[in-house]
């Protein structure tokens, strides 16, 4: 007789601040290209005009979903220059202790998910170095192959993260209760109360307070996390 069907366990690791030391992947990205010549004027103004038309409906939000920088590049040629930005210094920019317990989830079989709120092009580039292969992250609007000048179709922050965690348990038929995810902002406390285990990295204030009060684990320092988050 077969035994009871064990639960896979996923472990969900947010990006930015968490796997990866702040200033985050996409500013990382976008000075790496403006030093290689591929961001000039036009793009600049681009940016700065996306901030003016958007600025009323996001407030100071809007920084977060201007990916305009990226306007009218092709997907496939960003993917390149994206696998180029990881392969020169990716290791330099990782976080090790969470570094770490990503290897350990790997090595003990976990399914590891990178679930983040940046742009899926780089998050695609950096879990291929990682050896991971599985990711979730923001959808940038994207028309006949090229990026457009509008906001992301889908931002992975806060509830909207969250409600792809769920989709990933129903795909790998599993439950939050039995995930483990690591986050460092305020923006990851819906994801993080709602799993078995929740792992604060280098957090914020907000989520330090509350990662004290629910008893979860701390990985780093709010300290820290104040530090990174002013460079």
């Amino acid at each position: 007789m077969n035994g009871p069907k064990s639960v896979p366990r996923l472990a969900l690791f947010d990006i930015d601040g968490t796997l990866l030391n702040e200033p985050s992947s996409e500013k990382r990205f976008m000075l790496w290209l403006f030093l290689k010549g591929h961001i000039g004027p036009i793009r600049l103004l681009a940016y700065a005009l996306f901030a003016l038309c958007y600025f009323l409906r996001y407030g100071l939000a809007v920084f977060a979903k201007n990916k305009s920088l990226l306007w009218r590049r092709t997907v496939r040629s960003m993917e390149t220059l994206a696998r180029e930005w990881a392969a020169d210094g990716l290791e330099k920019a990782l976080y090790g202790p969470c570094l770490e317990r990503l290897r350990v989830h790997q090595q003990g079989g976990d399914i590891v998910v990178l679930l983040s709120g940046t742009p899926n092009v780089l998050a695609d580039a950096i879990a291929e170095r990682l050896g991971v292969d599985n990711v979730v992250a923001t959808q940038c609007a994207v028309r006949a192959g090229r990026y457009s000048f509008a906001p992301p179709s889908l931002h992975r922050v806060g509830e909207a993260k969250l409600a792809s965690a769920r989709e990933l348990c129903v795909r790998f038929e599993t439950t939050l209760a039995d995930t483990t995810a690591y986050g460092n902002s305020r923006s990851d406390l819906p994801l993080l109360g709602a799993c078995g285990i929740s792992v604060a990295v280098n957090p914020d204030s907000a989520l330090a307070a509350i990662a004290r009060e629910k008893g979860w684990e701390v990985i780093g320092s709010p300290t820290r996390g104040r530090a990174r988050a002013s460079t």
